[in-house]
């Protein structure tokens, strides 16, 4: 009887140990809502990028067209040396459109200012349209030598959707030609 009793005894003290052992870890509904919580503070600090967010250019393209923009804006944005008879001429224009100098100056500064954004915005899509075609003659080269039926729709539905975005910028730079091509006229109007 005195086995019993101890047996009884040491199993009742083992119980209890892993009773109050498990009481220390928190329970899965306290995880649930610890994760729901981690989850609400994550979303309130994340922020969502757009495509206007996120630079286009590459770093290399940006530092050869920063030049080029500067340089244009400051030669369009200083003032020349008018004589006295450019003057005369220059407030007869001006008497005759209605604007004064200064007015025109500043239009014919911003006409360069737009033709610069221009040039380099085509610039821009020139360099991604150049790395689609990059990326179609890619896959055409993985598609020629590939024997696995899966991998060729797979590379055959990239091929299609790359070359998609290659007619996509086509269109874009089709776009920002005609656009340059029209600032420039009104700049060289303005003058």
């Amino acid at each position: 009887m005195k086995k019993h009793v101890f047996a009884a005894l040491i199993f009742l003290l083992v119980a209890g140990g892993a009773c109050v052992a498990q009481s220390d870890q928190p329970t899965l509904a306290e995880l649930a809502r610890k994760h729901r919580q981690e989850e609400k503070s994550l979303a309130v600090k994340a922020k969502v990028l757009t495509n206007e967010d996120v630079a286009t250019s590459t770093p290399s393209a940006q530092m050869q067209s920063a030049p080029a923009v500067s340089s244009s804006a400051s030669a369009a944005t200083s003032a020349p040396a008018f004589s006295g008879a450019d003057k005369a001429k220059s407030a007869d224009k001006a008497s005759n459109t209605g604007k004064s100098p200064a007015a025109t100056g500043s239009a014919a500064s911003k006409d360069a200012r737009e033709v610069a954004e221009l040039k380099q915005k085509l610039s821009t899509y020139k360099q991604q349209q150049e790395g689609w075609k990059q990326s179609v003659k890619k896959y055409e080269d993985l598609l020629a030598n590939e024997t696995s039926d899966f991998r060729r729709q797979m590379y055959q539905d990239a091929l299609q959707g790359d070359k998609q975005n290659v007619q996509a910028m086509q269109d874009r730079i089709d776009q920002a030609q005609s656009d340059l091509e029209k600032a420039e006229k009104a700049s060289s109007q303005g003058h």
